[in-house]
């Protein structure tokens, strides 16, 4: 794999303050639960060591048994002269342990409103039997990525308990390297499979554009998750009427609200190969007016269809789907070329998908395939 030259681009994120003190790293060395008689279901957000900015992680649990329970007579134990029911958990704290043995001092977390009773005798209330406890917390550019601990200590009426998870905080983004195959031999019989490969740590997301170096032609491409931790991979065509010459892989690695950008992260040469058949090639162009849209909003598939070098027109061009994470194409629907060899077609993206065009092959033109374009469904 081939050293990224280029440099990282960042895009902010929010933060949190808590205190910071120093103690020794004991709280892993008790089993860590986070199911107890007091807590469950302790949920944390997307848990990461930022590139630049501070990365806020939310947090939340269900707090069991809230307030306290009716009396002998069927009543509700009130605060004071109020009608509201007495708590039966006071206070709850939440406390942080980084994976260097650091503690973010420990934050009180709002406890749930009390509900009140409708009868002077204090038996009638809706009283909830769990609660939602939320907080969050703070990892910075400069924190160490691993095991790290939530602990929540519960103060109640006649007894004190405290319940934790551990937490795995991953990594920054970091690019590790990355290939192309090289080199794309294109013919006038068949389209050239390329496959991209990257190795990056951390990311949540990878994307990749192919260019030339004589910047007349360019593909854009979403890696998807392979079978290790760090590797990402994509696959796309190249047709006879690709530039030849010298061509780039440029990376984008992204997690949270920042991202990476590895401008040079691969180089790879595109040759003609040999080809004997007489039949006349063809090409086709497609775009997208929007590569990320809001879910049940339109975009436009469109591009040109050439044949020999001319407009391919009245040509019926097949548009094709594959969903994020599918294994094959679908066929979409026709769109008729024009006498300028152009088409359109508009459609409502329901999912994550790729979306090409392809030109089917006759016994005297050879079919092609245009590049792929990925749109995000928000």
């Amino acid at each position: 794999m081939a050293a990224a030259t280029g440099a990282a681009v960042f895009a902010s994120g929010t933060a949190s303050a808590f205190a910071t003190q120093s103690t020794p790293f004991t709280a892993t060395a008790a089993a860590c639960d986070a199911v107890t008689t007091d807590i469950s279901d302790v949920k944390v957000g997307d848990t990461f060591v930022p590139l630049k900015a501070d990365n806020t992680v939310g947090f939340e649990a269900t707090l069991k048994k809230p307030f306290k329970d009716k009396d002998a007579n069927g009543a509700w134990p009130v605060e004071g002269n109020t009608k509201q029911v007495a708590r039966s958990v006071t206070k709850v704290t939440a406390e942080i342990t980084r994976a260097d043995g650091t503690v973010i001092a420990a934050t009180e977390l709002a406890l749930p409103k009390q509900p009140e009773t409708t009868d002077t005798e204090h038996k009638v209330a809706d009283v909830p039997q769990t609660a939602s406890l939320k907080g969050d917390f703070t990892i910075t550019a400069k924190d160490k990525d691993g095991k790290w601990q939530l602990r929540l200590k519960i103060s109640r009426v006649g007894a004190d308990s405290a319940t934790c998870k551990d937490v795995d905080v991953d990594p920054q983004v970091k690019y590790l390297g990355a290939s192309v195959t090289d080199p794309v031999v294109i013919t006038r019989n068949e389209d050239t499979k390329v496959v991209v490969k990257a190795g990056i740590i951390g990311a949540s997301s990878v994307s990749a554009r192919l260019f030339s170096n004589d910047a007349t032609d360019s593909v854009d491409l979403r890696l998807e998750k392979g079978n290790s931790a760090n590797s990402w991979y994509s696959t796309t065509w190249f047709d006879r009427d690709f530039s030849t010459g010298y061509w780039t892989l440029e990376l984008t690695a992204g997690r949270g609200k920042e991202s990476a950008k590895y401008e040079k992260a691969d180089t790879f040469t595109v040759r003609a190969g040999k080809s004997t058949s007489r039949k006349r090639a063809s090409k086709v162009s497609f775009d997208v007016t929007a590569n990320k849209i809001k879910k049940g909003k339109s975009i436009r598939l469109f591009g040109t269809a050439y044949r020999g070098g001319s407009a391919y027109s009245g040509k019926l061009v097949e548009l094709y789907c594959k969903k994020r994470g599918a294994s094959g194409w679908k066929f979409v629907s026709f769109a008729k070329a024009n006498g300028s060899g152009r088409f359109g077609k508009v459609v409502r993206p329901k999912f994550d998908a790729y979306w090409r065009a392809v030109l089917p092959g006759t016994g005297k033109t050879y079919g092609s395939k245009s590049g792929v374009e990925f749109v995000d469904v928000r």
